[in-house]
């Protein structure tokens, strides 16, 4: 919206493996410097996907899916989870390489 422009692509284009997540709120654990598994949802009715959390200084982390999820959108929210346990969340900030 802010350059008025509009992408068309290909259903596969939807698709990413990695994501940053900033204001990172930790629930379950005080935050770590360690990795994680975890399974993230990126929307209110996702089902989740398994996933590897790496901490990116105590605001951010960089979340690798184990198979690559349709629409991570930049602005929505992210929820880790561990069972029924929420370990905490943040903001899509960014997807794909950095």
């Amino acid at each position: 919206p802010n350059h008025s422009r509009v992408t068309i692509g290909k259903a596969d284009d939807l698709l990413e493996q990695k994501m940053r997540v900033r204001g990172l709120n930790t629930v379950k654990y005080d935050h770590s410097s360690e990795d994680k598994q975890a399974i993230t949802k990126i929307r209110y009715k996702d089902r989740g996907s398994a996933s590897l959390l790496q901490p990116v200084g105590n605001t951010h982390v960089d979340v690798f899916f184990d198979e690559q999820v349709r629409a991570v959108t930049p602005g929505q929210s992210a929820v880790f989870y561990e069972g029924e346990d929420v370990l905490g969340g943040g903001w899509i900030e960014s997807v794909g390489q950095r």
